[in-house]
């Protein structure tokens, strides 16, 4: 265990830990809920805070890592250096996976906070749901830690990809991934209705979530297009990455969704769509 816990950077490892406790409880509270403990909803609702806290601190440690060039962390070392510039160096924040995967987490536990207070009577199922959905980012991180460190700390780092340094790499990751943890949320309202057999009135509260996420996905599209035909010339979007090719098909399932969730509403039509 002690051989563990040298090769990790503790301030980020700790906090990363303390995010799977939290939405633990959460669940247990929602649980609670829906066996009609109102009490309970107080309870789950701080754990779900608590969650959300420690991983906006475990992405600030990370942030704060790259922006000092803290290269005794591995994913520092290999996406960041010296003759960086700040903002690219900032960016080196989503250029791995392991980063990828915690601005994905950042943004569900952030959009999780709206859901929770806008969910009205359906809160407990879907929070329920919404927390489990999440939690399946939060263990592929503690699996793949972004804060394991290199055995010798390193003069210089590797540095970004110079393909990356461009301005639209700022820009393009986080907006292509808030699409992807906002469509959690209808994910979360159609489970949901499924579970309890309610199927009418869980389009209403979900249908502006579906817009949300449908509009922020295919916004990121729409800038790793551009980027990649105007700015890259890698080919053209569509030729040159599987990541980006694939952010294509929840698009296209939204595009369905929103259809069959608007003619619904308006024709109580579609509802097995």
């Amino acid at each position: 265990t002690m051989d563990y816990l040298s090769q990790l950077s503790l301030p980020g490892a700790v906090l990363l830990w303390a995010a799977v406790v939290f939405p633990v409880c959460a669940l247990w509270g929602y649980a609670q809920v829906l066996r009609v403990d109102e009490e309970s909803r107080t309870f789950a609702r701080r754990a779900y805070f608590f969650f959300a806290l420690s991983v906006v601190l475990t992405a600030v440690v990370l942030a704060i890592a790259l922006v000092r060039r803290d290269f005794r962390i591995e994913y520092v070392f290999q996406y960041s250096g010296l003759d960086l510039p700040s903002h690219y160096q900032f960016a080196a924040f989503w250029a791995g996976q392991k980063g990828s995967f915690l601005i994905w987490l950042l943004w569900g536990a952030l959009i999780g906070l709206g859901v929770m207070r806008t969910s009205g009577k359906a809160e407990a199922p879907v929070m329920g749901i919404y927390t489990l959905t999440v939690m399946g980012l939060l263990f592929i991180l503690v699996r793949e830690n972004p804060f394991v460190m290199l055995s010798e700390t390193p003069l210089d780092g590797q540095g970004l990809n110079p393909l990356l340094q461009n301005p639209w790499m700022v820009i393009h990751p986080p907006v292509v991934f808030l699409g992807y943890a906002a469509f959690t949320i209808p994910f979360a309202y159609a489970i949901s209705a499924l579970w309890r057999k309610e199927y009418d009135g869980w389009i209403k509260p979900a249908l502006p979530w579906a817009v949300f996420s449908f509009m922020s996905l295919g916004a990121g599209i729409i800038i790793g297009g551009y980027w990649s035909y105007k700015v890259l010339g890698w080919g053209g979007y569509w030729g040159w990455d599987p990541v980006e090719n694939a952010s294509l098909l929840p698009w296209l399932a939204g595009t369905a969704l929103l259809h069959s969730a608007l003619v619904m509403e308006k024709r109580d039509a579609l509802k097995v769509w």
